[in-house]
């Protein structure tokens, strides 16, 4: 089971296709029989203001459904993976479903989020 990652934000420290780039991906991937392609995924910025996120994940959901019509045989991205623990609701809101929420449930890391998402210089 994978999921297709897509930067949504535009930012060079995530990774992922470009939205650009998903629909000629996405045409490929039955020549690989063994994977399950479960949906879409994204990783959206990590601003102070949560509300921000909002247009990173309203981006995947209407990029998986500008696709669903020209999906190839057995491609049907039935999944949105977006949103973690600080912008659930508004992931659900935005249609995922499925949601990272590791930090509410074990509570923060012991290292600050920069080490794991540097932010550009």
């Amino acid at each position: 089971d994978v999921f297709v990652q897509v930067n949504t934000s535009g930012e060079d420290s995530k990774y992922g296709l470009d939205p650009t780039e998903v629909a000629d991906f996405v045409q490929q991937l039955p020549a690989f029989p063994n994977l399950h392609v479960r949906g879409l995924m994204t990783l959206a910025v990590l601003p102070p203001d949560p509300e921000q996120v909002r247009p990173c994940f309203a981006r995947l959901r209407k990029l998986r459904d500008r696709l669903r019509p020209t999906l190839p045989p057995g491609i049907r991205l039935e999944e949105l993976s977006m949103g973690m623990s600080g912008d659930v609701e508004i992931a659900i809101e935005e249609g995922a479903t499925v949601v990272r929420v590791g930090q509410a449930i074990f509570g923060t890391r012991s290292k600050p989020d920069s080490v794991y998402w540097p932010t550009p210089t």
